[in-house]
């Protein structure tokens, strides 16, 4: 995981797996950027090859949060035909602006 700040919108960019192991990395840095007053933040999926339920819960739950402070966040290039089917099944792709 890499983060990136540009003016007011932070970048995470995934790579690999993001299960159970390094979730709680994940929810740090989006807290980090939140914290920091990004008023927009993507997820870049680009690199992502796997994610659990414990990924995606810590992106729900933030984003639900971080919503209600008027912030946008958005998911961008799912390329993993196995993320995006995860994503779909879950239908974080009707909560979730996805690029």
């Amino acid at each position: 995981m890499k983060k990136e700040i540009t003016g007011n919108i932070g970048k995470i960019k995934l790579e690999g797996r993001i299960d159970i192991s390094n979730s709680g990395k994940l929810k740090e840095m989006l807290y980090d950027l939140k914290d920091k007053g990004m008023k927009k933040i993507i997820i870049d999926m680009d690199g992502l090859e796997y994610i659990d339920s414990s990924g995606l819960g810590r992106i729900f739950y933030f984003f639900a949060d971080y919503k209600k402070e008027n912030g946008i966040m958005e998911i961008h290039n799912v390329s993993n035909s196995n993320v995006k089917k995860i994503i779909e099944i879950v239908k974080l792709d009707k909560i979730i602006t996805i690029k």
